[in-house]
């Protein structure tokens, strides 16, 4: 999160949200997907790419509907919802507890030692859907996490971590941004209602 990658001119955290959500338009018009997911508002543990993504895919998810905007991006549509991952407070918080006995510092968690748990644990955002996941989609999810060794990826910094997170791992939580929510019955998938 600190690294000086954020801080160059042609990151993605740096780069025009406009430009940005602008190429994310043009994919949704692409594709014309019926939900679109995207990273919470702090981009799951404050990683300024993730920041920077959640807010350009707001803003297209809204834009791509509009025949005003993005012209150029193709025929206009609009998906019928809108979800932001939301990662599990309650792993993160016993993750918080275990991290000490280990003689770990919660506040610099991961690779750079640059991802505060302590935090990010006492951040809640509602929870409108979760996903239970099958052994075969655990995997996926699993190799492409540890693609990510310089962030929260690689291998677990204990025997006791990775079992929590094996345990806590076992389904996704999303909080609904589209369309508003009005029942306090979570969702058992994202499709849920979808024409």
């Amino acid at each position: 999160q600190g690294s000086e990658h954020n801080k160059h001119p042609d990151s993605l955290a740096l780069a025009s949200r406009e430009e940005v959500a602008g190429r994310i338009v043009k994919v949704i018009r692409e594709i014309r997907p019926q939900v679109v997911i995207t990273h919470d508002s702090i981009g799951g543990y404050r990683h300024p790419d993730h920041i920077a993504v959640h807010n350009a895919t707001v803003k297209a998810f809204y834009a791509a509907g509009d025949p005003s905007r993005y012209p150029e991006a193709g025929e206009m549509f609009q998906p019928q919802k809108l979800y932001f991952h939301v990662m599990q407070r309650q792993s993160l918080k016993i993750a918080v507890k275990l991290l000490p006995l280990l003689g770990k510092d919660p506040s610099k968690y991961g690779k750079n030692g640059d991802i505060d748990l302590t935090s990010l644990a006492n951040v809640d955002f509602p929870i409108h859907a979760v996903v239970h996941l099958t052994k075969e989609a655990i995997e996926i999810r699993e190799k492409a996490r540890a693609c990510h060794a310089s962030q929260i990826g690689g291998p677990p910094q204990s025997r006791l971590l990775a079992l929590i997170n094996k345990f806590m791992g076992q389904s996704d939580q999303y909080m609904r941004a589209f369309p508003p929510v009005v029942s306090r019955r979570r969702e058992s998938h994202l499709f849920q209602g979808v024409l």
